[in-house]
């Protein structure tokens, strides 16, 4: 086993999405003169964690949405130590708006945190170009990270943990927790439609995260059924605490799709339950080195 390298805190450049460059040039933060907007992206916040001049092999992780990403915080932390303790560098790093990243929340979209992993997944490969690299999303971060594979050069392994499979399910559920939430705390309702109608005139708060009309289509668009295709060949599934009807459907529409249950609590949605070293050495050694038995390379 290596001894892991101290965790690195860096910023890196993004790509500026096509949509929010218009946005800026409209409100003239971005000067006109530049011959390519697109490379005038936000700065990117992103923590190293290396294993020395030549890792075995390379993970990137796509944090989930919102308070989830706040939960699974410590998961990602935890498991990239155990990782890096078996030779295997990673970088986590936050989306544009979310975390330390530059750019505000209510700006994102689904086609700006793409270009954010491909702008993060250029990094890791040029810190450790010659390394086999995989790609590891939790939950939204998954379908995300599904998303963005067909554009990333030298990808060996796409690992889905507990993806959101159709958006439009997941957001329609999020909102009917919201009208609970108001119900109970006896809070003006007007119900769904009055939540639809906050939408279309500019943005809904859902736990203190502004998501505008843009970004909830963007989520609604998702559909990992559909665009199962686009998966690349080695692509495992890792569930947790209990499988989930959606996510089993999508492993079940491809019998050589690796598709794993591991007894570890949703950890990104629980507030009673705090990953530890073990927890992390249990999610390196079930909920990734399995999908990548074949990329490492013994050492």
């Amino acid at each position: 086993m290596n001894a892991p390298e101290r965790d690195e805190a860096f910023y890196f450049s993004g790509i500026l999405s096509a949509q929010a460059a218009a946005r800026l040039m409209h409100h003239g933060e971005l000067p006109d003169d530049r011959q390519s907007p697109r490379g005038t992206g936000r700065r990117l916040f992103g923590i190293w964690q290396g294993t020395g001049p030549a890792p075995r092999a390379t993970v990137l992780y796509v944090h989930p949405f919102g308070e989830e990403k706040k939960s699974a915080h410590r998961a990602f932390v935890e498991t990239a130590r155990a990782l890096a303790a078996e030779g295997v560098a990673s970088l986590r790093f936050d989306m544009t708006g979310c975390g330390d990243s530059e750019g505000e929340f209510r700006d994102a979209t689904v086609a700006q945190w793409i270009d954010d992993i491909a702008s993060a997944w250029a990094e890791m490969r040029r810190r450790a170009p010659n390394a086999p690299s995989a790609l590891i999303g939790l939950r939204l971060g998954g379908a995300l990270a599904a998303l963005a594979a067909p554009r990333l050069p030298s990808l060996s392994a796409l690992i889905l943990w507990q993806p959101v499979v159709q958006g439009k399910a997941e957001f329609d559920t999020d909102l009917r927790r919201i009208l609970v939430q108001q119900m109970m705390t006896g809070s003006p309702s007007g119900g769904k439609r009055d939540l639809a109608a906050a939408l279309a005139e500019g943005s809904l708060e859902l736990d203190g995260y502004p998501v505008t009309k843009a970004l909830y289509d963007g989520i609604a668009a998702i559909d990992l059924l559909k665009s199962r295709a686009t998966l690349p060949p080695a692509t495992s599934i890792i569930q947790f605490g209990r499988a989930v009807p959606r996510i089993q459907t999508l492993a079940d529409l491809d019998p050589k799709l690796p598709c794993r249950l591991l007894d570890i609590p949703p950890f990104w949605s629980r507030t009673d339950f705090l990953p530890d070293a073990g927890t992390g050495a249990l999610l390196a050694r079930e909920g990734v080195m399995p999908c990548m038995a074949r990329l490492v390379v013994q050492g």
